[in-house]
């Protein structure tokens, strides 16, 4: 009976809650516990968030925290899904309640009971193919663009929040206790609540920094939730975490910052490339490095799909009896350059860092010298305005006085000494104008641009025309590369069709080589490693951009040195109508030559 009851702790099989009776227990964890009920001879979800335990005193700041945060996420979840309820994948919020008392009670909502199992279990159980799982994995990240659309943040999202329905196969996303809602309060300093294991880079930078001691929060975005959907991604594609739960605190957090995972492929080798491709730009370090937006990793996904009719994506991803598959001398030395590849970008982001907080701080003393020359003219003025004063004073003292002295002559006095105070007066008058209107900030402001080094942003400085190392000569010479000119998808991580046209930032890319039979001997599907700079630049009077190509990784794996420019023989491509200014449009396909110089 539910006066049997008066914690959740107690509550068993035949108990009421209010209108629900539970039929068993679901599990439970820090915040709450999760029971199925039945109402009217249907099935429910109940979870009830669990508060302090009894013997803390009511009114003790710690027991007034906890239940604020326990409660917080209940209602948080609850608000999300009642904001939600026309998004697929989520499920419907029934009610919410306290039980055993109106309004003392412990909080409580109540969904409609999702009739499946976990992912993992799902997974463990049909042993899907790569086809299969790509369809479940495009319908949950569909819910996550979904919820971002709408403002929301996951925050926490993990392979065990996904339930896949028995009926349907379509996964449905529940626990969305740590979510950020636009509009709600905070939860707590600092970070959300989460998965120390699916931590973006981002958090632990973070936590590192020590700035949630004087109560600064983090501020998620989507980049965060993405990164925890290439974490699900490479669970999923390959049985291991990208990072082991279960090494120490410390020495999770570091590998997480500094460490690339193996890729899926590479672990096991039944997972397409073009997935395992997919599952690591999510895992970039930086945020801006993974995908732009949820609705751009649907786009990412849905081509990988297209290859579905090839035989290995028909094949059960399950890992081999042995494990993970062993490291190859071709992988370590993908691990290198990518490694070498992420510490050059750690560098770079670094130094952005280091720039943007040096403008932060030329700005701070450009203000503080604005504000002193401010309150120096501001002297200066009042200083005028006194010297005016004085000089009307002085002229009307002196008018008097040839007045009393001269009575018999009083109009040839006043005509005498009037012009005299006008031009006294006009003398001062003349002194003050100057300074008041002389606008000092617009007469000091390219001064202090210089002083405190404020300027605008900096063109992009071309690189110098020199040779191209004789080992990338060589290799070239050696594998006939200059014959003939070639084709490549300027960036193999945007997506688009081949025709459409594409955004491209400066900094580092890989293209991807078109054959076609004019093309030079370079086989489909090699990719090229290079840089693009997009600003001050020009070709023919129009603004342009510069591509250069380094290195070539061959679809058999082997790397080699190249020497590439992208467009003709100058190097230079005429940027389309619409670019911006650190932005470039251009063709998604476009040409490359082979060059012994650098032009």
């Amino acid at each position: 009976m539910t006066m049997d009851a008066f914690h959740p702790d107690h509550l068993k099989p035949g108990d009421m809650v209010g209108p629900w009776r539970v039929v068993e227990s679901l599990g439970s964890g820090g915040f709450g516990h999760v029971f199925k009920v039945e109402r009217d001879g249907a099935f429910f979800t109940l979870k009830m968030a669990v508060r302090p335990a009894p013997d803390l005193p009511q009114d003790t700041p710690e027991k007034t925290l906890e239940e604020r945060q326990v409660d917080g996420r209940l209602r948080h979840e609850g608000a999300i899904l009642m904001a939600n309820a026309s998004l697929p994948g989520l499920p419907h919020l029934r009610s919410v309640d306290r039980w055993p008392h109106l309004t003392k009670g412990y909080l409580y909502i109540v969904t409609d009971f999702v009739l499946g199992e976990s992912f993992q279990e799902w997974r463990e159980r049909i042993r899907p193919t790569a086809a299969q799982l790509v369809d479940v994995v495009i319908a949950v990240v569909r819910v996550v663009a979904g919820l971002h659309a709408h403002g929301v943040l996951i925050r926490d999202f993990k392979s065990e929040h996904v339930i896949v329905d028995s009926e349907d196969r379509q996964p449905v996303v529940v626990d969305m206790g740590s979510a950020y809602l636009p509009g709600a309060s905070t939860l707590t300093v600092g970070l959300a609540p989460g998965t120390p294991h699916a931590l973006p880079p981002e958090c632990i930078a973070f936590i590192r920094e020590e700035s949630w001691k004087q109560g600064e929060r983090f501020a998620a975005n989507k980049a965060g939730d993405l990164y925890q959907l290439g974490v699900f991604l490479y669970e999923a594609l390959t049985e291991c975490w990208p990072f082991d739960p279960r090494m120490p605190a410390a020495e999770l957090l570091t590998t997480i910052e500094t460490t690339i995972p193996r890729a899926p492929h590479r672990l096991n080798p039944k997972v397409p490339e073009a997935l395992s491709r997919i599952t690591l730009k999510l895992l970039e370090k930086q945020p801006e490095d993974r995908y732009a937006s949820a609705e751009a990793l649907l786009q990412a996904l849905w081509d990988a799909a297209k290859e579905r009719s090839r035989p290995e994506w028909k094949a059960p991803l399950r890992l081999s009896a042995d494990g993970p598959a062993p490291t190859t001398q071709d992988e370590l030395e993908e691990r290198r350059l990518q490694q070498q590849h992420f510490e050059r970008r750690a560098r770079e982001v670094k130094q952005q860092k280091q720039e943007e907080l040096s403008r932060e701080q030329a700005l701070e003393r450009y203000s503080a010298a604005f504000q002193e020359l401010e309150a120096v003219v501001l002297e200066a003025e009042e200083k005028a305005a006194l010297r005016k004063k004085r000089w009307r004073r002085i002229a009307l003292a002196a008018g008097l006085l040839l007045l009393g002295l001269c009575l018999f002559a009083a109009g040839w006095v006043w005509l005498t000494s009037a012009p005299t105070s006008h031009a006294a007066s006009e003398k001062g008058s003349s002194h003050v104008s100057t300074l008041s209107n002389s606008r000092p900030v617009r007469v000091v402001a390219a001064w202090l641009c210089t002083t405190f080094s404020v300027s605008c942003t900096a063109a992009q400085v071309r690189p110098l025309p020199e040779d191209c190392p004789q080992e990338a000569v060589q290799r070239m010479e050696e594998m006939s590369l200059f014959k003939n000119n070639y084709s490549v998808i300027l960036d193999i991580n945007q997506p688009g069709k081949q025709q459409q046209e594409g955004i491209y930032h400066p900094g580092s890319i890989v293209s991807r080589v078109v054959k076609y039979s004019w093309t030079g001997p370079l086989p489909e599907g090699t990719l090229l490693y290079g840089q693009l700079w997009t600003e001050g630049l020009t070709k023919e009077g129009q603004e342009a951009v510069l591509g250069r190509y380094t290195e070539a990784l061959l679809p058999d794996g082997r790397r080699v040195p190249v020497c590439f420019i992208l467009g003709d023989v100058t190097g230079l491509t005429i940027k389309n109508p619409g670019s911006k200014p650190g932005e470039a449009r251009l063709p998604r396909e476009w040409s490359a030559w082979a060059v012994r110089r650098w032009p």
